[in-house]
């Protein structure tokens, strides 16, 4: 019986049980690492479709809401593709945020302000947790479905009416009586350059509410107004209107002369076009060559020109400029740009020139040139703009008057993830 009180081999039995123990414990702590590595990339994806769906509505709202379904559908669409497009096994439901658990003022659709949720699905096998417990119980384990979940919605309009994109230089440099008047609306600079905004003479001033800027404001040299607040170093944000796909030229035509006159309709003209005393009737403008508008009275209601690959000089002399962007639409089939008066593509960085000279110039809607700068003139007149998004300024003894720019009333609503 002295068999029954022998000790060897114990620990050998021990480390097998334990072992085996640790294998179990550590499979299911690299399946579940994995499955958390799953849930951040499905968050993300889900993140994704909601704000993609929010700014395809945002894009196509009418003001009318007579296509307000049909946009809702392609919004959804948009959601759906954005979130294939970074988890392109999961599976994606995107709608109008209708979630009972949701705060009430992160639901429906309210003109512009349209809440969407995006909920992501993914089945994912584990490998090593499911071999262990196939050998443990002799069947295979089920695998885990991950889910994600997402929220955005359009609540608040940006306090920014000028945009100044470059990300390295100069962003504003102005010299003599320069003025910027904006005094419902801040500058965003997205210039990591510590001066980036220079002012030459005592007698400029850039009234606004506030400046934000990437880079260190410690080199700035403009005069700005008492209440201005200027802050540096802070986060880089979204460019307005880069949602926007580049409008494609199709079927363009070479005016009679290249001279563009009369009463004229939305197309695609080609080669170098002067505009001389036009009326334009509401829709997209698209121009493959240099644009000059030259002593001249030029009206539009509806429309946005855009400048695709030359360069853009605004001189009415004693004539008048007045040009009012469209309420809506994306720049498809022939509908201007929604907010945007001026399209020039980042594809463009030719220059565009605002010379106003004695004349007055109206342009109700934003510019949009993000990889352009604007030279800006005058003598004696003004220049309105709804807004600017564009590379830099360089600005001579010339104000930017930026009119009543509200939030309420702005082109510039922000997409905002909110659950």
């Amino acid at each position: 019986m002295k068999w029954f009180r022998e000790e060897s081999g114990q620990t050998l039995i021990l480390t097998a049980l334990c072992m085996t123990c640790f294998m179990g414990f550590m499979a299911l702590a690299i399946d579940v690492g994995l499955l958390f590595n799953a849930r951040r990339k499905l968050q993300t994806a889900a993140d994704a479709a909601a704000t993609a769906a929010a700014l395809r509505y945002l894009s196509l709202y009418d003001a009318n809401n007579a296509n307000q379904s049909t946009e809702i559908t392609t919004a959804n669409q948009a959601g759906q593709d954005a979130g294939q497009l970074n988890a392109p096994e999961a599976t994606f439901a995107v709608s109008v945020n209708t979630n009972a658990g949701s705060p009430s003022a992160h639901r429906g659709c309210v003109a512009t302000n349209c809440y969407f949720e995006a909920i992501a699905t993914e089945t994912n096998p584990t490998t090593f947790y499911g071999t262990f417990f196939s050998l443990w119980q002799g069947q295979s384990a089920s695998p885990f479905t991950v889910k994600a979940r997402a929220v955005a919605g359009t609540p608040n309009a940006s306090d920014f009416c000028i945009y100044l994109t470059n990300e390295t230089g100069s962003a504003y440099d102005a010299n003599g009586k320069y003025r910027i008047n904006a005094s419902t609306c801040g500058i965003y600079v997205n210039s990591k350059s510590s001066s980036a905004m220079t002012g030459k003479g005592n007698s400029g001033l850039v009234d606004v509410t506030k400046v934000a800027a990437v880079g260190s404001t410690s080199g700035y040299t403009v005069n700005f107004a008492t209440n201005t607040q200027v802050v540096g170093g802070v986060t880089p944000s979204t460019i307005p209107f880069s949602w926007i796909t580049k409008p494609t030229p199709t079927g363009c035509k070479a005016p009679s002369g290249g001279v563009l006159t009369g009463n004229v309709s939305p197309g695609c003209y080609s080669g170098n076009v002067a505009i001389q005393d036009v009326v334009m009737q509401p829709g997209l403008y698209v121009f493959t060559g240099n644009v000059s508008i030259k002593n001249s009275n030029v009206t539009g209601n509806g429309v946005t020109l855009d400048i695709d690959s030359g360069s853009f000089t605004m001189d009415p002399g004693n004539g008048t400029l007045s040009l009012t962007a469209p309420g809506s639409g994306d720049g498809t089939n022939g509908t201007g740009i929604g907010g945007v008066v001026i399209y020039q593509p980042p594809s463009n960085s030719h220059g565009l020139s605002l010379q106003a000279g004695r004349s007055t110039m109206t342009l109700t809607g934003f510019i949009y040139a993000p990889k352009s700068q604007v030279s800006v003139q005058d003598n004696g007149g003004s220049t309105t703009v709804g807004g600017l998004v564009v590379d830099s300024i360089s600005s001579g003894p010339s104000p930017i008057n930026v009119a009543g720019y509200t939030p309420s009333t702005s082109a510039l609503k922000v997409v905002t993830l909110v659950e």
